[in-house]
């Protein structure tokens, strides 16, 4: 990696640490610039897990209308369908380009979704439109989280649940430092949330929440450090875990 490239990538991140507010559209014009998500992630044992562990802690019902918002290249909505939890999905994005990639990749698989470029709120959603929502990594995107989980809630189904996942703040001079070095695409435009903001904000928009886990220790590396840290994980679960772990996985629910 050469020196200019290195100072070039300070630049855009320590840009995106010091930004206050920013707009959807400006988060889409950044994953719009990630032209390969797909290929970096798929290397990347962390990133499925988002689905995994969100399917295992759920307990979504079967064939639920699903909201995925910011549904990236559709990989969360597959995963679903495949478990039967999905009759129909909505994907929405703030990138057009990705939402041009997940309407490619689910349209190979068979499922039944309509794919949307949503640029600012509220969304183009009536209210108590979905059995279920997915939100796998997204409110650290949005520069109001509190206005956007208010705003989930609104097209949330009485009884429904809402799948939401989120960095633990402790990683976040990580993902600053990731792509400096060449480890990881960027986050863009992010802030990452305490515990206790997230909680006041489900909270606040009137959900309640079912369970509570952290999960991920070793989010990449070789396959056996990997698995040595899916074995730690398992037992630290309620010592260690909610304090190191990176990933906070919140199962909400609606009345």
């Amino acid at each position: 990696m050469k020196i200019k490239d290195i100072f070039k990538n300070i630049r855009s991140e320590y840009r995106y640490f010091a930004q206050k507010t920013w707009s959807l559209k400006e988060i889409g014009s950044f994953w719009d610039s990630v032209i390969d998500y797909d290929e970096i992630n798929k290397h990347t044992p962390s990133y499925f897990r988002r689905f995994v562990d969100g399917y295992r802690l759920g307990d979504l019902p079967d064939n639920c209308d699903v909201l995925d918002i910011c549904s990236r290249t559709g990989q969360g909505s597959a995963f679903f369908w495949e478990k039967n939890k999905i009759k129909r999905a909505v994907c929405v994005d703030f990138s057009r380009e990705f939402v041009k990639a997940c309407s490619r990749y689910l349209g190979t698989k068979g499922i039944p979704f309509k794919a949307h470029l949503v640029e600012s709120l509220p969304l183009p959603f009536r209210d108590a439109e979905f059995d279920a929502i997915l939100c796998f990594e997204t409110i650290e995107h949005i520069s109001e989280p509190g206005i956007f989980i208010k705003e989930l809630s609104r097209v949330l189904k009485i009884g429904g649940v809402m799948i939401l996942t989120t960095p633990n703040i402790i990683w976040e001079p990580i993902f600053y430092l990731a792509p400096i070095i060449n480890m990881h695409h960027s986050e863009g435009p992010h802030k990452c949330l305490t515990r206790r903001k997230v909680i006041n904000y489900i909270k606040d928009s009137g959900l309640t929440i079912a369970k509570e886990e952290t999960t991920v220790l070793v989010p990449a590396g070789p396959s056996i450090l990997v698995k040595m840290g899916e074995w730690l994980e398992a037992k630290t679960q309620n010592t260690l875990m909610p304090y190191l772990g990176l990933r906070r996985i919140f199962i909400c629910k609606k009345g």
